[in-house]
């Protein structure tokens, strides 16, 4: 099914990846550059750029940084690709595209929990939110951008022109799932992998803009920590899982999209996406 889809995107034809000799090899080494230097603005916001002595600012950093990370991205694609790089350009379907990506993102993320609940897996009572804003900056802006210029933006789209889209799709879902092991399980790392890295991978491949993935990596992320209180006492809820049950259906500490559970829900959300891309409605955007 996956092959049969016409994607929007522009995987790069010009300059350092022009059709030719060692192809694969040039988008692998140029993937490799490109994703270095979105880990640098990764670290470097979290970190505040201690070594520029800013002002003690962390919100007005945390809010630039990646500002500042998409048109290092977008200088490095027009020089080495020769090409506009309209991924990360804004336009007058932005709007749009941020909305139906949250709101995929916030449904995902309830759907999830929702279906713990229901199963008797997790606790859910009201609770009182606080500190949003802060947790919106740090925990999910950041994040969500950052993450989804460099997996997808950058792995996904040159291990397509390097590999093929499907094999494009594959490497990168399992790279972000690889990135979340530092504080997660094999298992959970690869729900990760198919729960959000290809849910976000194929609305970048259907929009071939990264707003509506960067959207629902947002709003996934301030959902489960901000609103449902996942692992996170200052939430308009709090959820815990229920004492006793096994993590492989929980998730445990990492939350509900550990759940070996969630990836009903995640099926759902692909086959959704692959379906209405095959209905042309992403073409609902003007560019």
């Amino acid at each position: 099914m996956l092959i049969n889809q016409q994607w929007k995107w522009d995987l790069g034809s010009r300059g350092v990846l022009v059709p030719g000799r060692w192809l694969w090899l040039r988008a692998t080494a140029w993937s490799a550059l490109l994703f270095s230097g979105a880990l640098f603005f990764f670290f470097a916001t979290l970190m505040q750029f201690p070594w520029l002595h800013l002002p003690h600012q962390p919100k007005l950093v945390g809010l630039l940084g990646p500002v500042v990370a998409f048109v290092a991205y977008a200088i490095a694609v027009k020089k080495g690709e020769r090409r506009m790089p309209e991924e990360v350009i804004p336009s007058s379907s932005i709007a749009y595209e941020l909305i139906i990506g949250a709101l995929l993102g916030f449904t995902l993320m309830v759907s999830m929990l929702s279906l713990l609940w229901i199963l008797g897996l997790y606790h859910v009572q009201v609770n009182h939110p606080r500190n949003w804003f802060s947790f919106f900056v740090s925990n999910s802006y950041i994040s969500g951008t950052l993450e989804e210029l460099a997996f997808r933006a950058i792995l996904l789209r040159l291990f397509a022109r390097a590999f093929g889209p499907g094999w494009g799709l594959a490497l990168s879902a399992l790279a972000f799932g690889a990135a979340h092991l530092s504080h997660a399980t094999l298992l959970v790392g690869a729900e990760i992998s198919f729960n959000a890295g290809l849910t976000m991978g194929l609305l970048y491949m259907a929009s071939g803009r990264l707003w509506m993935s960067i959207a629902m990596h947002i709003a996934w992320d301030f959902t489960e920590g901000a609103v449902l209180g996942v692992d996170n006492h200052h939430g308009l809820f709090l959820s815990t899982p229920v004492a006793g049950k096994p993590d492989l259906l929980t998730g445990g500490s990492f939350g509900p999209d550990g759940s070996l559970l969630a990836a009903l829900i995640g099926t759902i959300f692909i086959i959704g996406i692959l379906y209405a891309n095959s209905k042309g409605l992403f073409n609902l955007r003007k560019r």
